[in-house]
């Protein structure tokens, strides 16, 4: 590990400003991963969240100089993509609803399974959709992304206490929604 790879997000941004490509280049990598992470919470489509991905950075380097070097690097960042992938979404990306993890999907699945499938991700998706943006975001990169509390705080600029709670209301929407099944369904 070089002298570059230990030092502090905040030394690295500082040699970023001065045209450190090494820096730059320790920063994305530490970052790809978490930036990829927040995209996702607003956008669906891979291709989106990996143009939101490389847009933040590409900000993210052409701002260098408005980053206070007194305050984290990760908040101002996280910020910065938010930003793009709300930007993308309002711009004809479509509404960000976030998949079933690929555990519900079969190979090939019963066409009523199939169906039955379709549903649930649906009615999961049509949730998640009208969740306030900071709790569909907190859930997301808790629950889908595993991302632990503390490193939710970080990214989102919360607190953790506030990270469990926006989990903890997102978790109680989705088991609401879930459980008031429509009555054609819920009878067979």
């Amino acid at each position: 590990m070089s002298s570059t790879d230990a030092a502090p997000d905040e030394a690295l941004a500082a040699r970023v400003r001065r045209g450190d490509r090494d820096a730059l280049e320790v920063l994305v990598r530490r970052y790809i991963r978490p930036v990829h992470a927040v995209a996702a919470s607003y956008l669906l489509e891979p291709a989106d969240v990996e143009d939101a991905a490389q847009e933040t950075f590409l900000r993210a380097i052409r701002r260098i100089d408005s980053y206070d070097p007194g305050r984290p690097f990760a908040p101002w960042l996280y910020q910065i993509a938010r930003n793009v992938a709300r930007n993308a979404r309002s711009v004809g990306s479509r509404w960000r609803t976030l998949p079933i993890s690929d555990a519900l999907r079969a190979t090939r699945p019963e066409p009523d399974l199939e169906l039955e499938r379709a549903e649930i991700r649906a009615r999961v998706d049509a949730a998640l959709a009208r969740l306030p943006e900071r709790r569909r975001t907190a859930f997301c990169l808790a629950e889908v992304d595993g991302y632990a509390t503390e490193e939710v705080a970080r990214i989102m600029g919360l607190t953790p206490g506030t990270v469990r709670s926006h989990v903890h209301f997102a978790r109680a929407a989705l088991r609401t929604a879930l459980r008031d099944e429509p009555a054609e369904q819920a009878g067979g």
